[in-house]
């Protein structure tokens, strides 16, 4: 299992000389759906894939409730899930109100243990 990568030119328009720059950008990605998710975990455990995508499924509603109902939502060892908002700026506070509010955003911050996971990740240079 390794993240794979690609090198890509950027220009850097901040320096004088506008020259490009090369850095890696993760590539080849594919998504995971819920059935893989499930079956993954079932094959780690003694619980059905079907056990598993129910589970799923009512931790997003519960996820949801919790949220919307102004907690942060903090599961051991994956990390906490919280909400931010995006709002206008006013000149007073009286002209701040729940219109102010352009868009709530989930916020996840991952466990130390994913972290540190992650850290160790083998790379691959694709072409």
């Amino acid at each position: 299992m390794a993240v794979k990568y690609r090198i890509t030119p950027v220009k850097d328009n901040l320096s004088q000389e506008k020259s490009t720059r090369y850095i890696a950008r993760s590539s080849g990605r594919m998504t995971a759906d819920l059935n893989m998710v499930s079956r993954k975990i079932a094959g780690s455990c003694s619980a059905s894939p079907a056990d598993v995508s129910l589970v799923l499924i009512a931790f997003t509603d519960i996820l949801t409730d919790l949220l919307c109902d102004n907690y942060n939502v903090h599961v051991p060892p994956l990390g906490v899930f919280s909400l931010s908002l995006k709002s206008e700026s006013h000149e007073t506070p009286e002209e701040v109100n729940h219109t102010s509010v352009k868009k709530l955003q989930l916020q996840f911050r991952p466990s130390k243990e994913i972290i540190d996971r992650l850290k160790v990740a083998k790379l691959q240079k694709t072409i």
